[in-house]
């Protein structure tokens, strides 16, 4: 979940219609910030759990020329099967291909080589502690944290975003199919250039009529990050409002609610979990199947970016609490959980990164934090920068990165 703009007649209820008070209580006591010097520290703190979550390698049986990864493939711009001639010979497909394969080659260059660089710096350590990342409010985002978590063998992301399904190219004339490629790289774009996806575009982009929903882009990132896909399952509600698998090419009429993504890199399968849920305290609390759901994984690392500063606010203080009981390590930027909640030193040990700014005007004065606009300015000089862009500043490139270590 990305950008909610204010009076956007998009906007899902009242998810961004709220005011958000800074609490100007002194923190005198707050975690202090760990100096450069003491990174190691940091890395090595007896405090850290080991190991904790240690899990080999699964190896599965599977076919690799299956439909998914056809389709897929397509999608990321490589010619993989006769079926497609026409479109192969056409000069739109030599556009798409081109374009593909400049807007990822810029993408490498210019942000994933410098996120996989600060990554085996600052957060290797992290593959000890678990293998499980939560990203909510992800949309269809696997491409940056997979970079950021390359070990990870699961992955559980959340957003509102309808699950949808993958184009028959088939069934589609020649106009339809390059109909559907310049939806597909019209959705591609906010990501390319901002690194994230703006909601309101994402409610255009994946109408049923266009890209259908957000299974096209989240298997374009992961077949492009050099995943092939094994299998791909449904999760819908049963009439006992209990959550239960399906298989993709189930004839029956229901909606998904969410959908699981058996991926496979270097021999080893990986779990990719996307569920679209509204995740208000009206809806998710403890009597909510979903929430049970949830619930059921525990350390776990959480990573939020581009949150629409959500958790922020009252009414999503179950998904909050969750978090910060459930996660032995959280990486956010401040649009995730408020600094406050992790700045008591016997609980949380931090590391901040790069520069703090003030909200993007899209959100006025919700989402400022006086405490942690306070602690970088202090302690900036024993800050480091940041050598890549993620996030809601991308014209200032003022990030901040809020790395929290459970003790």
């Amino acid at each position: 979940m990305k950008i909610y703009f204010k009076n956007n007649k998009f906007i899902f209820g009242a998810l961004v219609i709220m005011l958000y008070s800074c609490n100007n209580r002194d923190y005198s006591d707050e975690t202090k910030v760990i100096k450069q010097d003491n990174i190691d520290t940091l890395k090595q703190n007896q405090n850290i759990p080991k190991n904790r979550f240690i899990k080999s390698c699964v190896k599965i049986q599977y076919n690799s020329n299956n439909e998914w990864n056809n389709t897929i493939s397509l999608l990321t711009g490589d010619k993989n099967t006769f079926r497609y001639k026409a479109l192969y010979d056409s000069s739109y497909w030599e556009m798409y291909h081109e374009f593909i394969d400049i807007s990822w080659g810029k993408l490498e260059r210019q942000r994933l080589s410098k996120i996989k660089k600060w990554r085996e710096q600052e957060l290797a350590f992290a593959d000890t502690l678990t293998h499980t990342i939560f990203y909510p409010f992800s949309g269809p985002d696997f491409l940056t944290v997979s970079v950021l978590f390359p070990k990870a063998d699961t992955f559980i992301m959340l957003g509102l975003e309808p699950v949808g399904a993958l184009p028959d190219f088939s069934r589609m004339t020649a106009e339809q199919q390059q109909s559907y490629l310049s939806n597909f790289s019209n959705a591609l774009g906010d990501i390319f250039d901002k690194s994230y996806f703006i909601t309101r575009k994402m409610l255009h982009d994946f109408q049923s009529q266009k890209v259908n929903g957000l299974l096209p882009v989240l298997g374009f990132f992961v077949k492009n990050l050099n995943y092939d896909i094994a299998d791909i399952k449904y999760f819908y509600k049963d009439s006992a409002n209990q959550i239960k698998e399906m298989d993709y090419y189930t004839k029956e009429k229901i909606k998904p609610m969410g959908v699981k993504l058996t991926a496979v890199k270097d021999s080893c399968a990986k779990t990719i979990y996307y569920f679209r849920y509204n995740v208000m305290d009206k809806y998710f609390n403890d009597s909510s199947s979903f929430y049970k759901f949830l619930d059921s994984f525990k350390n776990y690392v959480t990573y939020i970016k581009s949150a629409s500063y959500l958790l922020h606010n009252p009414f999503m203080s179950n998904m909050r609490k969750m978090i910060l009981e459930h996660s032995v390590a959280i990486l956010q930027d401040d649009t995730g959980v408020p600094y406050r909640f992790l700045s008591d030193s016997t609980k949380w040990q931090l590391r901040l990164y790069g520069e703090y700014d003030k909200p993007v005007k899209d959100f006025g004065k919700m989402g400022y934090q006086p405490d942690l606009a306070r602690r970088m300015k202090e302690d900036s000089i024993h800050i480091p920068k940041l050598p890549f862009h993620l996030g809601y500043h991308w014209g200032s490139k003022k990030d901040v990165l809020i790395l929290a270590i459970k003790k």
